[in-house]
């Protein structure tokens, strides 16, 4: 008994030679006579402190092993994606398609839509996307040829016209899914290069119709009125400065195809209209409002008018005076231009002028009016801003007459989209009619 005793405590004695602990404490309390003390652990010593050993390495060393290690983690995680770029490969469909499978997260998806989401990237990269099968297989059909195609089943694409020179891509629903502008993407993309529509052709069976889009900012609405135009044969559309981008998702989905099958020029200033319709032509006005109510409004008199432009040089004449309206409406015509220099943005006098001068044009049922005399040139404007100063100016010089469609139940306008629709094919129908007759 005594021997074990013995044998117990000097494997003890050696075992705590071998540690060398350098402070320890224990972390149980533990009672000397009546006090507690707490016993906290010193900071545990690394491992070559604990043992002692004769290879052991600088910490100098131990570092350059450590980023030895690090780098060689990052090679072979870029080895491992350099593998899973390689693993999209093409492949052949059993009808023959040849076609890259890409992985959900390729970046080329990603870069590309990029490219091609909003206006400023549209217009910096020359590319637009249009989604799904119709408004490609219209595309196709209209001479273009798309550079990219995404797709998620392979009979997406068998149905389309597709020329060897399309990158054909098969990617996941859900890729397609994640950049697609519908609720429910109908699988397919195309990436095209914007066409210019300028210089299309004019269509086939075309009436001398000629329309201007002022202030257009709803995509749906324009979407409509390309469609209408299309569809009623019209010799070109024109859109000015500030109305909505034609190439915005939902101004393609609305429009259905239209874009490519008439002459569409935009971006134009009012100053350069001159040179893209007739002299001779007849300029009209689509408007719901018979009569304006001027009798609260800034702009009731010719020296309301005046004072907006802060004109110090206008001395206000005799009303009973004979004035001649030739004059009266150069200065007039002056004034405005002085207004257009001097006002960037629409304002509360601006639109009050506006109203005014759309007030003195004269006014007609569209079904009372003979459209086929000359040249047509129709001037739209959006229905929340309306026509711009800048039209009202020219309309008022070209001897503009307003278009009215009757409506009746306590309705005092109808959708922009749908407006365009009656006066067109009021026009169309009269230009065939006297095709007709003349035949």
């Amino acid at each position: 008994m005594l021997l074990s005793i013995v044998q117990l405590s000097l494997r003890s004695v050696r075992g705590t030679k071998l540690l060398k602990p350098a402070g320890l404490r224990s972390t149980i309390k533990c009672e000397y006579g009546t006090k507690w003390t707490s016993r906290k652990p010193v900071a545990i010593v690394n491992e070559d402190e604990l043992f002692d050993s004769d290879d052991e390495m600088s910490r100098d060393d131990k570092q350059s092993v450590f980023k030895t290690l690090r780098r060689r983690s990052r090679a072979k995680t870029r080895e491992k994606n350099e593998v899973v770029e390689k693993t999209d490969e093409i492949r052949v469909s059993s009808t023959g398609i040849k076609y890259v499978a890409l992985d959900a997260n390729n970046k080329f998806i990603s870069s590309l839509m990029i490219d091609i989401k909003t206006k400023k990237n549209r217009e910096k990269s020359g590319q637009i996307l249009l989604e799904g099968f119709r408004l490609i297989q219209d595309a196709i059909q209209a001479g273009l040829t798309p550079k990219i195609i995404f797709f998620s089943r392979i009979s997406d694409i068998q149905l389309l016209s597709l020329s060897e020179e399309v990158e054909l891509y098969k990617i996941p629903y859900r890729t397609i899914q994640l950049w697609s502008n519908l609720t429910t993407s109908p699988g397919i993309m195309g990436i095209f290069k914007i066409p210019d529509m300028a210089a299309r052709n004019v269509p086939e069976n075309a009436i001398p119709l000629t329309i201007i889009c002022d202030n257009i900012r709803e995509p749906g609405n324009l979407g409509t009125i390309i469609r209408a135009a299309a569809a009623v044969g019209c010799e070109k559309l024109i859109l000015m400065k500030g109305c909505v981008d034609v190439w915005e998702p939902k101004v393609l989905r609305s429009a259905i195809g239209a874009h490519f099958r008439l002459p569409i020029i935009t971006s134009v200033s009012w100053d350069d209209i001159p040179s893209l319709i007739s002299e001779e032509s007849a300029m009209f006005l689509a408007d719901n409002n018979v009569t304006y109510d001027l009798k609260n409004d800034t702009i009731n008199s010719k020296s309301n008018l005046r004072s907006i432009e802060n004109n110090d040089n206008y001395v206000e004449g005799d009303t009973n005076n004979d004035i001649n309206a030739n004059n009266d409406k150069l200065i007039e015509s002056d004034m405005i231009n002085e207004v257009i220099s001097q006002t960037r943005k629409p304002t509360a006098k601006t639109k009050s002028l506006v109203k005014k001068l759309i007030s003195e044009l004269p006014i007609e049922s569209y079904y009372t009016l003979n459209f086929t005399e000359k040249e047509v040139v129709l001037v739209v404007g959006g229905e929340t801003e309306g026509v711009s100063l800048e039209s009202c100016k020219m309309l008022r010089e070209r001897n503009c007459t307003r278009v009215n469609i009757p409506l009746t139940n306590g309705i005092d306008s109808l959708n922009v989209g749908v407006a365009v629709g009656i006066v067109t094919f009021e026009m169309r129908k009269q230009f065939v009619t006297r095709q007709i007759d003349d035949e």
